[in-house]
């Protein structure tokens, strides 16, 4: 538990929601169909959910755990798009 999450739970405190939490930019992917979460585009949800952050980040944890059938995350698998590779090799490890 980080520091967010003590002052969101202990403190009440009812507009926290965090960046640095991957489940919470996982569901803003899952639920507006973005492939990343940049920090722009966080504070730009972040105020959207102003003054209730804290509700918002609950329901994102509740998406990014499957809580809602249908919606699928957007980010690229294995990380981030795929290059093309410098040598013009083919896809995987096999070069196939």
């Amino acid at each position: 538990m980080d520091g967010r999450e003590l002052m969101t739970f202990s403190m009440q405190r009812p507009d926290i929601m965090s960046y640095g939490d991957l489940a919470i930019q996982r569901g803003l992917r899952m639920l507006h169909h973005h492939r990343r979460i940049t920090p722009e585009l966080f504070a730009k949800y972040r105020r959207r959910y102003s003054p209730h952050g804290s509700v918002a980040s609950l329901y994102l944890w509740e998406i990014a755990g499957g809580a809602v059938a249908g919606l699928r995350d957007w980010a690229p698998k294995g990380g981030e798009a795929k290059r093309p590779r410098p040598d013009g090799a083919k896809g995987g490890p096999r070069g196939d």
